[in-house]
């Protein structure tokens, strides 16, 4: 190969110094094609060309590829591009270094302390004199030493510091075998890189025009040195050829590159024919090419990885093989067309039955048996006979060829009678037909009559015969002694202790009879003519079991389709039966859910029918891993207020060390995580539990991401494990975090709050106590309002009869004024009328004095005129109505007198008759004066009273 084609660069893995030896190979010929699965470059979103494969620490798979670094985790292809783009070889140094080389450079990639990987070149730290180199074939890693090989020396990295060891010749690729490094110089051969320098082998000159591939350890003390274009070579000192067989290998075969496998096998990966793998003698075991399932034929490196799968670093893209799985495929791969349904191992021949015919397994060949085109349902031996049960009706199967034994059609199955060797029973679309063995054949006799129900599943119990239908139930099926008809059928269903009517099967489990339904497995007592549950068995399933299949093996297991799962019962050392499923959850779904069936070839050869050919199982490969996968997170992000990306996924970050603390604004995490194992594919699932917020362990789930939003504070530790597809559970991966409380629920705060409640309650208290006391104040004023309301309407009620007894006072005094002004007007009228009577009776007197002349009579007249003078001055009686006139008048003359003293009596009388609003005529009377005479009293009362002229006497005195 030219050296200037991007390409042949490799990998490192490294090798125990004790090899053991490869084991036998199974004697059976049978063998299907290893799971495959293929990642394209629009898969991985880099170049097309690959070159060395490891596998990290954490199960991640690394890729150098012509356009960087490429890493799968089992989900999620990331590329890291380097200085220059094409990546050359890669190896996972214990440190957690991904060492790297290119071209004109080599360094290492590591996760910084948020686990994002940073690159950092070593070559640049070089002289100049040394800088020159222009590939970077291999990196090694010895016991912490990384050694970069380039064509111009070899570059050792120890302790941080870089030493060149170089060479006269240019270089040409190295291995690593056995912790030491052979470096092939071109024209000289294979050289042993010391201390000092590099030194020939013993026989290395061999090599000086062979360009070597790869080199392994082989057998003890023995290595393999494989070539691009001279073969294979075990070397021990001396130097032997290791042939391989013509009948597989081809001389213009070119081997890339050559890997020894755990199980003691040999990889070959060749330029332009695919991968072959051989025993230690050269013997084919397998040869994988675009017919079988690789899309490329270049293979530039191989990698087995921590569980066995063999991944191929190709020319265009990269491949897992699944050689190491227990499980393999037989379909149109290998010229078999059609889904599985019945399958026959005879010597070292294999039928094969499917809907496209029977087929004919023989030396990894497979072809098709003329004439047995259609659906095929069973293919049995009898009597060293091959017959098969089709569609079409029923044949025999002789060198090579098929001939009709009976041409109805549907022939389901053939069962022979326990007690009567030559007679046998088919099961067929339309009842049961009558087979005889005789002149050393199977012989169609006639069909049965009395019967007309399809029987794909029957077995014989004695002389009676068992017929399971779909949806209806079971039949018990008798038949009259000449064979001829059958002569007593009943139908057993839920009304015979079956959970239902559906889905009901008979099989003869170690010459037992055992009954299948919707609901796990039965058993038939005679004697109460019903089904009872087998509890040996539905303990094994729990309750809703519908099995579709089962197969016992000679070694006591008994393998089974169930409709949720597959596997087998195996039987222990105390004969009592275990459950194993987990192996079988790879093939799933992968089997034929039309006419389910599980077929026991041999004890290490089961072949399931599949939707498309048949899986092969073969138990001694079905080992269990000692170590189960790793689950770590990919992505951690803090999101809140701001988002930030804590946690990318490669290194020992510190926030997986300690646990963080953030702020109550950024209470929202975002976890991404995976588990890398490769066979599982996308069927890993996952657990997790977030501590302090969760209750219990989520259920089982196919989501690798989980968010958590809005939480409180609090101290966090989100925990995650993964399950594979075969049942196997990691350990867990946890990340723990602290969420502060916001400002308002801080210590501080809450000291805040506590002071502020005390505050409060303080304020509290005493508004409580004010509104007390303004309440009990309010209380008394309004008992006082109410007192002083019920005093004021006493008050009032007081007031009112005050006012109201005043008024009848007043009234009665008013009354009596009344009367006592009727009294004193009564009195002044009567004393006017007297005073007018007796000044009347006066003048008469008078005038009768002047008349007479008797002196005696006039003496009389005379005392008698003097004695009416005195009586007209009526001392007593003015004192008597001053008295009364001034309870009626409110002491008028006393206040008169009082205020006016200059006044005289005369004057207090004409005063007090002008106050009695009586006229001047009446007052002359009363006096016994003129009416001139009033006027001038009248007069000489306002003179002394002071009053104008303006002002009213009568009114004056009314007011006064």
């Amino acid at each position: 190969m030219n050296r200037g084609i991007i390409g042949w660069f490799f990998f490192v893995l490294g090798f125990s110094l004790v090899v053991p030896k490869v084991e036998a190979q199974n004697s059976s010929s049978l063998r299907g094609l290893p799971f495959i699965v293929h990642y394209e470059a629009s898969d991985y979103k880099a170049g097309i060309q690959n070159f060395d494969i490891v596998q990290d620490e954490m199960g991640r798979i690394l890729v150098a590829n012509n356009l960087g670094l490429l890493e799968f985790d089992g989900k999620v292809w990331n590329r890291y591009g380097l200085s220059n783009t094409k990546v050359r070889t890669a190896v996972w140094s214990k440190s957690g270094r991904v060492y790297v080389g290119s071209q004109a450079d080599f360094g290492y990639l590591s996760g910084d302390s948020r686990g994002e990987m940073k690159y950092i070149s070593l070559a640049d730290s070089l002289s100049v004199g040394w800088r020159g180199f222009d590939e970077t074939w291999k990196v090694f890693e010895i016991d912490g030493v990384v050694f970069f090989c380039t064509f111009k020396g070899v570059f050792k990295y120890e302790n941080e510091k870089l030493e060149p060891i170089g060479f006269d010749h240019r270089l040409d690729i190295s291995f690593k075998v056995n912790n030491l490094i052979l470096t092939q110089v071109p024209g000289l051969g294979l050289h042993l890189l010391e201390k000092d320098g590099f030194k020939l082998i013993r026989n290395g000159d061999f090599f000086a025009d062979k360009r070597v591939s790869n080199v392994l350890p082989f057998e003890q003390g023995k290595w393999l040195i494989s070539t691009f274009g001279h073969g294979l070579f075990v070397y021990d000192g001396e130097i032997k050829p290791l042939s391989l067989p013509s009948g597989f290998w081809k001389n213009e075969y070119l081997i890339n590159h050559c890997q020894r496998l755990k199980n003691g096998t040999i990889a070959l990966g060749t330029q332009n024919a695919g991968l072959f793998v051989v025993d230690s003698s050269g013997n084919l075991i397998l040869h994988l090419d675009k017919t079988s399932g690789l899309v490329d034929l270049t293979i530039n490196y191989i990698y087995e990885d921590q569980d066995g799968g063999l991944w191929l670093a190709m020319n265009n893209g990269i491949s897992r093989v699944d050689l190491n799985s227990p499980f393999s495929w037989i379909d149109d791969k290998m010229g078999l067309a059609g889904s599985g349904y019945a399958a026959l191992k005879v010597g070292d021949q294999v039928y094969l039955g499917t809907n496209n015919g029977l087929f004919l397994l023989k030396d990894q060949s497979v072809r098709l048996i003329p004439g047995t085109e259609g659906q095929v349902y069973s293919i049995q031996l009898i009597r060293d006979k091959i017959i098969l049960g089709h569609h079409n009706g029923t044949f025999l199967i002789e060198n090579g060829k098929a001939s009709m034994l009976a041409s109805e059609q549907g022939a389901w199955i053939l069962r022979g009678h326990p007690q009567i060797p030559d007679l046998f029973i088919q099961g067929t679309y339309t009842g049961l037909n009558l087979f005889q063995w005789k002149d050393g054949s199977l012989a169609f006799v006639r069909k049965l009559n009395g019967f007309g129900e399809s029987s794909r599943v029957m077995e014989f119990d004695g002389n009676t015969l068992w017929v399971a239908h779909g949806y209806k139930g079971v039949f018990r099926v008798r038949l009259n002694d000449d064979w001829t008809e059958v002569i007593e059928q009943k139908l057993y269903n839920s009304q015979q202790g079956f959970p239902n009517d559906v889905l009901i099967n008979v099989f003869k489990i170690y010459n037992r009879l055992v009954f299948t339904a919707n609901g796990g497995f039965y058993g038939y007592d005679m004697q109460s003519d019903r089904f009872f549950p087998l509890n040996e068995y539905n303990d094994l399933f729990g309750y809703g079991t519908v099995i579709a299949d089962l197969e016992p093996d000679v070694l006591g297991n008994i393998y089974f389709i169930e409709q949720a799962q597959l596997g087998l019962m195996k039987k222990g050392a105390n004969q009592q039966l275990s459950l194993h499923t987990s192996t079988f959850g790879k093939v799933q779904r992968l089997w034929n859910d039309d006419l389910a069936n599980i077929t026991v070839l041999d004890h290490q050869n089961i072949l399931i029918g599949g939707k498309k050919g048949f899986i092969h199982y073969q138990p001694s490969l079905d080992i269990p891993h000692n170590q189960p996968g790793k689950v770590f997170f990919r992505e951690i992000i803090n999101r809140g207020a701001n988002w930030d990306t804590l946690y990318r996924g490669h290194g020992q970050a510190d926030l997986l060390r300690e646990p963080l603390v953030f702020p109550f604004a950024q209470n929202s995490f975002s976890f991404d995580f995976v588990s890398p194992h490769f066979e599982s594919g996308n069927e890993v699932q996952y657990q997790f539990f977030l501590e302090n917020y969760d209750q219990e362990w989520s259920d089982w789930t196919g989501e690798s991401k989980k968010e958590f939003t809005n939480l409180r504070e609090g101290d966090y530790q989100f925990r995650v494990k993964a399950k594979t597809l075969f049942g196997e559970v990691t350990e867990e991966a946890v990340f723990a975090f602290s969420i502060k409380p916001p400002f308002y629920r801080s210590h501080l705060a809450y000291l805040f709050y506590f002071c502020a409640l005390l505050g409060v309650f303080y304020a509290g208290f005493k508004w409580v106590d004010r509104r007390y006391k303004k309440k009990t104040k309010l209380l008394e004023i309004e008992k006082k309002k109410a007192i002083q309301q019920k005093d004021d309407e006493i008050e009032s009620i007081t007031q009112r009869s005050e006012e109201e007894i005043m008024r009848l006072k007043n009234e009665q005094l008013q009354s009596e004024i009344d009367f006592k002004n009727q009294e004193l007007t009564s009195s002044a009228m009567h004393l006017i009328q007297k005073n007018k009577l007796l000044q009347d009776i006066k003048n008469a007197l008078k005038n009768l004095t002047t008349e007479e002349k008797n002196k005696p009579l006039n003496s009389q007249l005379n005392r008698l005129v003097k004695n009416i003078d005195r009586d007209l001055e009526g001392g007593d009686e003015w004192n008597r109505f001053s008295e009364n006139f001034d309870q009626v008048h409110g002491n008028f003359i006393t206040k008169l007198k009082e205020k006016y003293p200059q006044l005289t009596s005369q004057e207090i009388k004409f005063s007090a008759y002008i106050r009695m609003n009586l006229n001047t005529k009446e007052i002359a009377n009363l006096l016994g004066i003129s009416v001139r005479g009033v006027e001038i009293g009248r007069y000489r009362v306002r003179k002394k009273l002071g009053l104008s002229r303006q002002e009213n006497l009568s009114d004056f005195l009314l007011r006064f």
